[in-house]
């Protein structure tokens, strides 16, 4: 005869975790405003929060919010958006020479080809990766071409390098200049802010689940349940946007790359 298990008296809640490693800046910047809200509506003294935690969370939220609108406003936004333009195209032209030449009838094309294809492979998609991300590894593609000179020049593909190299270099110092104006303007980056945001929420979002544990009524206690499952909600809702999106930048890039192929 099986033995029946008994569900244990005592339960707990958990809040899903949502932080700048899940979302990038604007998936983000919603995430914590969203979740912000439901927890300035549910009421901070029912959640026991200690005094100053929501007028911080509340801070940090308009904050991300400003930086996220000040970077899309500011010029050299978008002098960055043509510079990463700028990489993009000459890392398509590169990859786009180096498949083509793989079928090349002449040897040393042929065999130059198919050695920067096993070298350089690692970085086809990087145009397809967040901004900064791409920056870096751009450097690390240059430095492995150095040591692929030869097969560089056979498909005539220095001018194309050597054009990578300065529009990296040209998109690194506008970033450069772009944390001077913010600094300037006295305004943090969201680079900085979401880690912040992303620690306040988490301490808010212990207090909770230790006031569900400690509450005083079963009544509190289920309000508390509710608020719970729609900070879940709100996370799942905005995970599954975040997904589509980067599907969609995904699918544009395959698209792009089928074009190149074809």
């Amino acid at each position: 005869m099986k033995e029946k298990i008994e569900e244990l008296p005592w339960r707990s809640v958990k809040i899903e975790p949502g932080t700048q490693k899940t979302f990038d800046a604007a998936s983000h910047a919603v995430f914590i405003n969203s979740q912000y809200t439901l927890l300035k509506e549910f009421g901070e003294e029912r959640l026991h929060f200690p005094e100053g935690l929501m007028k911080a969370m509340g801070e940090m939220a308009d904050l991300e919010t400003s930086a996220l609108v000040e970077r899309k406003k500011s010029t050299l936004t978008e002098q960055l958006k043509a510079k990463d333009a700028e990489r993009d195209k000459a890392l398509r032209y590169i990859f786009g020479m180096i498949r083509t030449q793989l079928h090349s009838p002449h040897t040393a094309e042929r065999e130059a080809a198919e050695e920067l294809d096993i070298k350089l492979r690692n970085f086809r998609y990087i145009r397809h990766q967040g901004y900064d991300v791409e920056s870096g590894n751009i450097d690390s593609m240059l430095m492995d071409a150095e040591r692929l000179k030869k097969e560089i020049g056979t498909l005539h593909l220095e001018e194309s390098f050597d054009c990578l190299r300065e529009a990296n270099k040209a998109y690194e110092r506008l970033v450069k200049e772009r944390d001077a104006e913010r600094l300037a303007n006295n305004r943090p980056s969201m680079r900085n802010l979401r880690p912040r945001a992303d620690k306040l929420y988490e301490l808010a979002c212990q207090y909770v689940q230790a006031s569900y544990l400690f509450a005083q009524t079963a009544e509190e206690r289920n309000k508390i349940e509710e608020l719970v499952a729609r900070l879940n909600q709100r996370v799942r809702n905005i995970k599954t946007s975040h997904r589509k999106s980067a599907s969609q930048r995904r699918r544009r890039g395959k698209e792009d790359e089928a074009a190149e192929g074809a």
